[in-house]
């Protein structure tokens, strides 16, 4: 009985507002590929929000929803048992993703071939805070160390540092692997890709909401228990995608592609 009583209210406070928040910036992007897929890959004169040209969608829009997930993924590795489990499960998808696009890439010329992206990004981020958690408690003995704090936000302000560094070398390194650290290769040497994420600031990222999760949510409890059941009712559908987050990153491309084209076997798309 009293794990069950347990349970219910791990349950009852559990930290939804994350889930919630994770879900919308995932649902977020599922829009964003759908449009881009009917503007460029089946060729609608529609979305033009998405063009190269469009500075407030690229600059702001994109950049603001990346942020938000991956700071909140890094916020909800402090409620991870073990981050090194996390970072394996992730790689092992990240690499089952990334083979399966490159032979979709080399079979039907779809140019949507994925080195490096935001699975990539994760898998490298909560594996070096598994390590960095794992030498904090065993020299503090728990995660409530000011050292430890301070070696975050150093790491944080490293990464902004890089960010504003690399910026003199985009387009200048003969090289198509340097986009894996975030700078963009010299034009003559960028691989065919589908989408693409570098390191540098994202890790930092990660590691920002590492930081603000260690003193937002240091009781690993939800901030909004008395949250009415309307607004409950209305963001459980957000909350599902952001709990099974990975599962709707892997499949909402190939499922939005295979409408699209059966609507366009169909009669209905031209």
């Amino acid at each position: 009985m009293e794990g069950s009583e347990k349970t219910v209210k791990l349950k009852r406070n559990r930290a939804f507002e994350l889930d919630l928040l994770r879900g919308f910036a995932i649902f977020m992007m599922v829009l964003h590929h759908f449009a881009y897929d009917i503007r460029f890959i089946f060729d609608y004169n529609v979305f033009s929000f998405i063009g190269a040209d469009c500075d407030w969608f690229w600059g702001f829009l994109q950049p603001f929803f990346v942020f938000f997930f991956i700071g909140i993924s890094g916020i909800c590795c402090q409620f991870s048992r073990n981050n090194f489990k996390r970072a394996l499960k992730l790689g092992l998808v990240a690499i089952a993703f990334t083979a399966v696009t490159i032979a979709a890439d080399h079979f039907f010329d779809l140019e949507c071939a994925v080195y490096f992206n935001v699975l990539h990004v994760l898998t490298v981020s909560t594996f070096l805070f598994a390590v960095f958690d794992h030498f904090e408690q065993k020299k503090t003995g728990g995660r409530e160390s000011r050292g430890g704090d301070m070696i975050l936000f150093s790491i944080v302000m490293i990464f902004i540092w890089l960010l504003q560094g690399i910026r003199y070398y985009h387009g200048k390194i003969k090289c198509g692997w340097v986009s894996i650290l975030g700078i963009d290769p010299h034009p003559d040497y960028g691989l065919p890709i589908g989408d693409e994420m570098g390191l540098i600031p994202w890790v930092g990222v990660f590691f920002l909401g590492v930081l603000i999760g260690r003193y937002v949510y240091k009781n690993k409890e939800t901030l909004f228990p008395n949250t009415p059941a309307p607004v409950k009712a209305v963001s459980r559908p957000f909350e599902w995608i952001g709990r099974n987050s990975l599962v709707v990153y892997i499949l909402h491309q190939p499922v939005i592609m295979g409408i699209l084209y059966l609507l366009r076997y169909m009669g209905v798309l031209k």
